[in-house]
């Protein structure tokens, strides 16, 4: 494997210089044609493990997110992933599961190998947890979809509970009184604001609040399809279902059709996400759609502004959805 010492030797400059080129230094511009033409020859790959030791930078920035299989998750991590190759970083990746001890573990890893910033996308960690693993961290770290309330660092969010007050309230204007919601874990942060505009949007059209149309679970396909089994089977069944997470707005489809035959009337879906899925099917589905590409591209530009210097108050940016009709 070739050294620097080897590329200065075919560029016929110093190691010094070389040294400078990799690390974004002013090289004069003679001596730039050759150190590329030797660089190549040689094909020469910088450690970037030796190089951190010297600049206190590794070029990587870790990412923490709850699911990767997640289409949500799966966007956001593709725009931001973007963004900082851009600034020529690359990113460590890292799934817990919704699991709370793979959570703090897999955090206290991504803390202790040398990234230069994290975004992170907590599930169940409270302030207290929060401050205890990054007590001796001095990275930056951004938090993406949801936030730990007591903890202050900068956050991209979107805007849960008025989207879903809209959404709910589009339903109830079209006639709908039973109007049942299956949505994620009551602990998650997203799932307690989409709740809240469910709830408003009852209360502002004098609807009176009733649990059994109420279901929440993990974010996954079998909490809509259990879910939607359920509601069929109330004494009182609903017209209408709100699903708040795209996982479960897929498990709610699949039950409907396999039920629908089943079913006294019809019941009307809305769902989130997978916009595009949704579109092509034989009935589409009104959904809602998260901004999924500008929560990725802020969340990095935040993170390497913080990396590049930037000390102000924490920021947050809370995006508005839109909502996509059939």
């Amino acid at each position: 494997m070739a050294t620097i010492k080897d590329v200065a030797r075919m560029a016929g400059v110093a190691p010094s210089t070389i040294s400078k080129y990799i690390n974004g230094g002013n090289v004069r511009k003679e001596n730039v044609a050759s150190i590329e033409k030797a660089i190549a020859a040689l094909d020469y790959r910088a450690n970037p493990f030796a190089r951190s030791l010297k600049t206190g930078h590794n070029r990587s920035i870790g990412v923490l997110i709850p699911d990767m299989i997640a289409s949500f998750y799966g966007n956001v991590v593709t725009n931001l992933s973007r963004v900082v190759r851009e600034k020529d970083y690359h990113c460590l990746i890292s799934s817990f599961g919704a699991n709370h001890g793979m959570e703090r573990d897999n955090l206290k890893f991504m803390l202790g190998c040398g990234i230069d910033g994290l975004i992170y996308a907590p599930e169940d960690l409270s302030a207290d947890e929060f401050n205890e693993l990054t007590a001796h961290c001095s990275i930056p770290i951004v938090l993406v979809d949801r936030i730990i309330p007591g903890v202050e660092v900068d956050a991209v969010l979107v805007d849960n509970a008025e989207v879903v007050y809209e959404a709910v309230s589009g339903l109830l204007d079209k006639g709908h009184t039973r109007v049942a919601i299956i949505t994620g874990p009551k602990s998650v942060y997203t799932a307690k604001e989409r709740m809240v505009g469910y709830l408003r949007a009852l209360s502002d059209a004098n609807i009176l609040y009733n649990e059994e149309f109420v279901i929440s679970g993990k974010n996954e396909f079998a909490t809509g399809y259990h879910g939607f089994e359920k509601l069929m089977k109330k004494a009182e069944l609903p017209t209408a279902i709100i699903a708040t997470n795209d996982d479960i707005t897929m498990g709610v489809v699949t039950a409907l059709h396999e039920y629908s035959a089943q079913i006294p009337g019809k019941v009307e879906i809305v769902g989130f996400d997978r916009a595009d899925v949704c579109s092509m099917m034989k009935e589409p589905l009104t959904v809602v759609q998260q901004p999924e590409q500008a929560i990725g591209q802020i969340a990095a530009r935040y993170l390497l502004e913080r990396i590049e210097g930037f000390n102000g108050e924490p920021r947050t940016q809370r995006l508005k959805c839109k909502i996509v009709t059939k």
